[in-house]
C-alpha cells in the first residue's frame, strides 16, 4: 500500500483525482528494487484509470560518462539499468491485467516519436537557456545524478555533459497531459524533486506546467524498501 502527499510548497498541484498516473523510475537507486517497482506499479494500476511508466533513455549513458565511466561501459550499464527497471514494470502491468503493457512503459528516447514530447522538450531547452531558476534546478538535478552514479564531486564540465538527463525528464513533469493525451496527469516519485521546485513555486516564469499537471510523493507504507 502506498500513500500520496504533496510536494513541499506544491499543495495546489496535489491531485484530488487524476485520469492518469506517470511513474518515474530511477536507475542506480537502491529503492527501485524489483519488489518495490512491482508493488508501486500494481498499486497505481488499481488506483488510477490509466498508468504509464518511464525509465531513462540514452541520456543515462551521458550521466555515467560524466561520472567517469568509459563510453562503452557507460552504454552497457545504462542499457542494463533500463532493463532492470523495465522488466518488473512490464511484469506488474501484465499480472494486473493490462493488455499490451509494453505500450505503457517508455524511455525518453522512445518518446521523441511523440510530437507533444518534442515540442515540450524544445520549450524546456529554451527555458534552460533563458531562465536562471530552470537552469539552476536542472544543473542541481544533474549533479545529484552524477554523484549517484559514482562521482562524489562532479565539476562543471561533468554537469554540462550530464544535464541532458534533467532536460529529457523535465517535459514529463510539465506536459504529462499533452504527451499522454489525457486531461490530467499526476507525476509520482518517492520524494521531493529539485527539478520541480521552480515550477510549483512560481519561481520560473519561462516554464509553466500544463493546467492538468499534478505532482505527488508516493510513500510505501508497508515497509521500507
Amino acid at each position: 500500500m502506498f500513500s500520496l502527499s504533496p510536494l513541499s510548497g506544491g499543495e495546489t498541484f496535489f491531485p484530488d483525482q487524476c485520469d492518469h498516473a506517470l511513474i518515474g523510475l530511477s536507475p542506480w537507486n537502491g529503492r527501485y528494487s524489483r519488489r518495490y517497482i512491482e508493488a508501486l506499479v500494481t498499486w497505481a494500476y488499481a488506483r488510477f484509470p490509466r498508468v504509464d511508466v518511464f525509465t531513462p533513455g540514452y541520456e543515462a549513458a551521458h550521466t555515467l560518462v560524466a561520472a567517469g565511466f568509459a563510453t562503452g561501459e557507460a552504454v552497457h550499464r545504462a542499457r542494463r539499468a533500463g532493463t532492470q527497471l523495465r522488466n518488473p514494470a512490464l511484469r506488474a502491468l501484465r499480472d494486473a491485467g493490462m493488455v499490451q503493457p509494453e505500450r505503457h512503459v517508455h524511455t525518453w528516447t522512445q518518446l521523441h516519436a511523440r510530437p507533444a514530447y518534442t515540442r515540450a522538450r524544445h520549450r524546456v531547452q529554451l527555458a534552460y537557456a533563458a531562465d536562471p531558476a530552470v537552469r539552476r534546478a536542472c544543473r542541481r538535478t544533474a549533479r545529484e545524478a552524477v554523484r549517484g552514479a559514482g562521482r562524489s564531486v562532479p565539476d562543471e564540465s561533468a554537469i554540462d555533459l550530464a544535464v541532458g538527463y534533467a532536460l529529457a525528464e523535465l517535459p514529463l513533469v510539465t506536459e504529462g497531459p499533452s504527451i499522454f493525451d489525457v486531461s490530467s496527469s499526476v507525476f509520482l516519485y518517492h520524494r521531493d524533486m529539485e527539478l520541480v521546485h521552480p515550477l510549483v513555486s512560481g519561481e520560473s516564469k519561462a516554464l509553466v506546467p500544463h493546467p492538468g499537471q499534478r505532482y505527488a510523493i508516493a510513500t510505501w507504507e508497508d515497509e521500507t524498501p
